[in-house]
């Protein structure tokens, strides 16, 4: 199966490269000169949320507790869909081109800096966890070392993020996203059909593989968790706002948002379909192998060398996208701001950050374990220091708070999350630090501005 890999890979480099006129500018490099459509930020939303944790990281959920493993999924596209009807019109209002830079608009440069080195320190980690989900799919043709194919796989997407920029992202993504659904529902119907219709598929099932939305390892608290921490990074996330602020204008965005999120169900059930397949199939092994494993072992090669496909394309969709934005990230909203560069030095800036950003991001996914913890590590320092600001300063109205309520808010929120996330003994409280960080992060601004407003009234009433 090593064809299918360099075709993939090569097909994919092409498609990139083809922008290559067209990221000469700022605008260009950054938002693709805002003229995205429909069809083509839509594509580009569903390749990107459709990722190694979406398919990798859904299936090795399903495998191991059941059908309600699929919410890590769901909660995306219930993300995407809030998104699309609260967010997105106040944030168009905008003339942006990152998440930090809305930021600033809200609160300030200090603070957008700081959040800045936040969503490039924990998107850093999602990135690996990216190139991770690579080296198990790679693992699972049995042909060359693991180190070797996720070298190859980010020196692919590096190359083409660097010449084509946002352009080539885009264009990638919807080629992407056509591989990813056709990938997955062929190796789907093959499943079924082999074990003689749906109906022997259920029948081969453990005890309790298919309760829902719940199970016994998976509770109503656990769902509640997972909608705050991971659905909140579809609300607000860097690289589903590049996404937004690419598209030609807010109502472009809002139906790609809707169809991204309206697309992403069925193909939540097509992983958790897989995810099952395997636990009939091959109990016993890693969890977040069971997918690679199923295109391994379970197809004819043709079908295999589709659902193969497929895989990477959801690989690289969801690293490409997250590459480019932390290395605009860092380059407009850290280092631009340090060196005053203009637009033709901001595009070369940008550029030696992706290279700086993925080469960091490979070097972290060799020392990575899991896909799933590492994206949960990340998402639950960004979602409790981040998510709960923001959304107050788009739609706090009177109460919305200062800079500096803002930011205090922020970093105890980010700390707490940090420290519920990062691996070790458990003690009381631990698992729902994360929760309770994105609470303060809300409650200190509120309290901050709330004492402010009444002592500003005092002294009139004096």
């Amino acid at each position: 199966m090593t064809w299918v890999v360099v075709a993939s890979m090569a097909l994919l480099m092409c498609v990139g490269l083809s922008a290559r006129h067209s990221a000469g500018s700022r605008a260009s490099f950054f938002v693709a000169g805002r003229r995205g459509s429909v069809r083509s930020i839509g594509g580009s939303l569903l390749a990107t949320v459709v990722g190694g944790s979406a398919t990798i990281g859904v299936a090795g959920l399903v495998y191991q507790r059941g059908l309600s493993g699929i919410w890590w999924s769901l909660v995306g596209s219930i993300g995407l869909a809030v998104l699309a009807v609260a967010v997105v019109p106040r944030i168009r209002r905008f003339d942006v081109y990152t998440l930090p830079g809305l930021i600033e608009r809200l609160y300030g440069r200090r603070v957008a800096t700081v959040a800045a080195l936040l969503i490039v320190v924990a998107w850093t980690g999602v990135l690996s966890g990216q190139i991770v989900a690579a080296s198990r799919v790679v693992g699972a043709m049995g042909t060359g070392s693991p180190w070797l194919w996720m070298t190859v796989f980010s020196i692919v997407i590096i190359v083409y993020a660097v010449v084509g920029g946002q352009s080539a992202i885009i264009r990638t993504d919807l080629a992407q996203a056509l591989m990813i659904v056709l990938g997955l529902s062929v190796g789907a119907v093959f499943l079924v059909s082999g074990f003689s219709g749906s109906g022997g598929l259920l029948e081969s099932l453990p005890p309790g593989s298919l309760s829902f939305p719940v199970s016994a390892d998976f509770g109503w608290s656990d769902l509640a968790t997972m909608c705050v921490l991971v659905g909140a990074v579809y609300v607000v996330g860097p690289d589903i706002y590049t996404r937004v602020f690419s598209a030609r204008d807010a109502v472009t965005a809002r139906r790609a948002a809707l169809w991204a999120a309206a697309v992403g169900v069925p193909v939540a059930f097509l992983v958790g379909l897989m995810g099952l397949a395997a636990r009939v199939l091959a109990p016993g092994i890693v969890a977040e192998e069971a997918l690679p494993w199923l295109a391994a072992n379970a197809f004819p090669s043709g079908v295999a060398a589709v659902v193969f496909a497929g895989l990477l394309a959801a690989l690289m969709s969801s690293a490409d996208t997250i590459l480019l934005g932390q290395g605009v990230v860092l380059a407009d909203d850290v280092l631009g701001r340090i060196w005053k560069v203009d637009d033709a030095r901001a595009v070369m800036v940008a550029r030696a950050s992706v290279i700086g950003v993925g080469l960091l991001s490979l070097v972290l996914a060799l020392t990575l374990r899991g896909v799933i913890a590492s994206l949960l590590f990340a998402y639950s320092v960004f979602t409790s220091g981040i998510v709960g600001p923001v959304l107050l300063g788009l739609f706090g109205g009177s109460l919305r708070p200062s800079g500096s309520a803002a930011l205090t808010g922020m970093c105890v929120g980010g700390a707490l999350g940090l420290c519920g996330a990062i691996p070790g003994p458990d003690f009381p409280l631990k698992s729902e630090l994360s929760l309770i960080g994105m609470g303060l992060s809300v409650a200190i601004p509120l309290a901050w501005t709330f004492i402010r407003v009444r002592s500003r009234h005092g002294q009139r009433m004096v």
